[in-house]
């Protein structure tokens, strides 16, 4: 087997999840695996399954991004060098750049994949925070551009970032299968009874501007029903933006219906899915979103916008709802017509479930990638 090295500007839990276990035994079917990522705090683990090379995590989330550029350039050789590396696998060619172009002075002689999950270029610009975001979102196309260039193939996990590829380098191999998802442990969720006096609506997932959650609250506020109730679930690495939501809540008059209830672990993730008749995803910029493969998996309605990306697995009214983006009575109008057809959205859900076990699996994970290491 070919030995690859994952980077990845991604912080891993310690001791590593169970989730993120698997996939990596999953992909040491197929390869000899090392990580380079972040954590908590400076790691090196020996598994059975790959060695992990794991640096210590910064807060500000785009000190961040760039500090694995740093620790890429002086630690990804000296891996390569070490574990006797044939391929180097990057999650995305930003923060790959500096990495890539090391390489490529080192003439280190090794196979270059890039791997994109999302929209790479927009993705940090949107960050409230980000001074002179334009400025930025010119950067990341140069880094992108010559990332994707010099890589031997793309591996994109929808059609819209594989477009978002082809739009800059229409020459290039690129392989097209979704990011990792266990469905195990959602896939026999039983849903509790719903009380038909409560509609529960459920976002999940990183609390920033560029997900939107703050459309929900505004589109409850205008359906003006006490009935409709919200949980915002996930971390909120943007502090100003989540001041904003909770003094919009205030100003709304909406602290009986929408809770901000934080980061919880994967038993909380699926109590909430079987609890809530509806799951919102208003992302204005998205790859592949794990959480509606999750919902829909857990026979909870997905209603998502149209960016490009999300297309892929939900077919408006067959696989789940559509409302279009940025358009807060596109999405106040398809929640109340969701509510008041909620035997529709049962059989979509379903439908949904159907649809996601019959085309994603591990088995099409662990092949697509085998394929992948020995096409490159």
């Amino acid at each position: 087997m070919k030995n690859v090295l994952f980077i990845a500007p991604t912080t891993y839990q310690l001791p590593l999840t169970d989730n993120l276990k698997k996939k990596f035994i999953t992909l040491s079917e197929v390869c000899n695996v090392s990580v380079l990522a972040f954590a908590n705090s400076k790691t090196f683990l020996n598994e059975t399954y790959g060695n992990f090379y794991l640096n210590k995590k910064i807060k500000n989330r785009l000190l961040n991004y760039f500090r694995i550029i740093q620790i890429s350039i002086f630690t990804t050789y000296k891996i390569i060098k070490k574990e006797n590396i044939d391929i180097v696998c990057f999650q995305d060619p930003v923060s790959s750049f500096f990495s890539i172009l090391f390489l490529k002075v080192r003439r280190a002689e090794v196979k270059i994949v890039v791997e994109t999950h999302g929209d790479f270029i927009e993705t940090l610009s949107l960050e409230k925070n980000l001074v002179l975001p334009m400025l930025y979102k010119k950067l990341f196309y140069i880094m992108a551009k010559y990332s994707i260039g010099k890589s031997n193939i793309i591996r994109a996990v929808s059609s819209s970032t594989e477009q978002q590829v082809l739009d800059i380098d229409s020459s290039k191999s690129v392989v097209r299968f979704p990011a990792w998802i266990d469905f195990k442990d959602f896939q026999n969720i039983e849903p509790k009874p719903l009380s038909k006096d409560k509609f529960n609506i459920l976002f999940i997932g990183s609390v920033t501007d560029r997900k939107k959650p703050h459309m929900i609250i505004e589109a409850i506020q205008r359906i003006n029903d006490k009935s409709y109730n919200l949980s915002i679930v996930g971390p909120a690495p943007n502090e100003k933006y989540f001041k904003e939501l909770k003094d919009l809540i205030d100003k709304l008059g909406l602290q009986n219906q929408v809770s901000l209830i934080g980061p919880v672990d994967r038993e909380s993730v699926k109590d909430y899915y079987s609890s809530s008749n509806l799951m919102i995803l208003p992302s204005i910029s998205e790859g592949l979103a794990r959480v509606i493969f999750e919902s829909q998996v857990a026979m909870c309605p997905v209603l998502v916008t149209d960016a490009p990306g999300m297309s892929d697995i939900v077919i408006d009214g067959q696989t789940g709802y559509v409302f279009e983006s940025n358009n807060l009575d596109s999405l106040s109008l398809k929640i109340e017509y969701i509510n008041n057809n909620y035997d529709e959205a049962s059989l979509v859900a379903k439908n949904a479930k159907g649809f996601i076990l019959s085309n994603y699996s591990e088995d099409n994970f662990k092949f697509s990638f085998k394929k992948l290491f020995d096409t490159v």
